[in-house]
């Protein structure tokens, strides 16, 4: 992603705000909610500590025999599930540590990338007459229990092809739409709605496509 930026300043939760000379480019860094994190690992830990005592325990049944065997068979049912959680929420937590998500606005296009540890996994890529609105979504995906104020996404909808009555449609919400999120974990309403005007001036969605 080629770097053009003019002017940049963070704001909200260290979400950097940089001005292109098309556009602008919304940047936000890995460790951006690490309350969030802890609380999944937490959650995690507290599944996965109980699962992995009981299978320690039910380990030395496996020497009497087919009784024995029989026993663990029955007991995984109910051991597993609590390691399977655990493993998938420390999983979790680790990845909302470390995933950062770029996010390119200009009149032609809106480009994200999401990456991990700095690797990009993935891209999306929206022309700017397949915008269909931009929308703020209330989330608790990075809300610490001792946050006051209200997380917000904020998505672009969007349609692809089928001519004027099916795109027509699809901004009516009478077809199905897909959601391409450009901001995340935004704290509080005037945060997000600041973000969101950003948003829809570089894109200029106040203008016919």
């Amino acid at each position: 992603m080629e770097a053009r930026e003019l002017h940049s300043r963070v704001i909200g939760r260290g979400v950097r705000l940089a001005r292109l000379p098309d556009g602008i480019e919304l940047y936000f860094p890995p460790l951006r909610a690490p309350g969030a994190a802890l609380s999944l690992a937490l959650f995690g830990v507290a599944c996965l500590i109980p699962g992995v005592f009981a299978a320690v325990a039910v380990v030395p049944l496996s020497a009497s025999g087919a009784a024995g065997m029989l026993a663990i068979w029955l007991m995984a049912s109910f051991i597993v599930p609590f390691i399977v959680f655990g493993v998938l929420f420390l999983a979790v937590a680790a990845y909302r540590l470390a995933n950062s998500l770029t996010v390119v606005v200009t009149s032609t296009h809106a480009l994200t990338v999401r990456r991990v540890l700095g690797i990009a996994v993935r891209k999306r890529h929206v022309a700017h007459a397949d915008i269909c609105a931009l929308e703020a979504i209330p989330t608790r995906r990075y809300r610490w229990l001792r946050d006051r104020l209200a997380l917000y996404d904020l998505v672009v909808r969007t349609r692809t092809g089928g001519g004027h009555a099916v795109q027509a449609a699809l901004c009516a919400g009478q077809s199905r739409q897909q959601d391409i999120t450009v901001a995340e974990g935004l704290q509080g309403e005037e945060l997000m709605e600041t973000i969101r005007a950003e948003i829809a001036t570089a894109a200029r969605l106040d203008q016919p496509a």
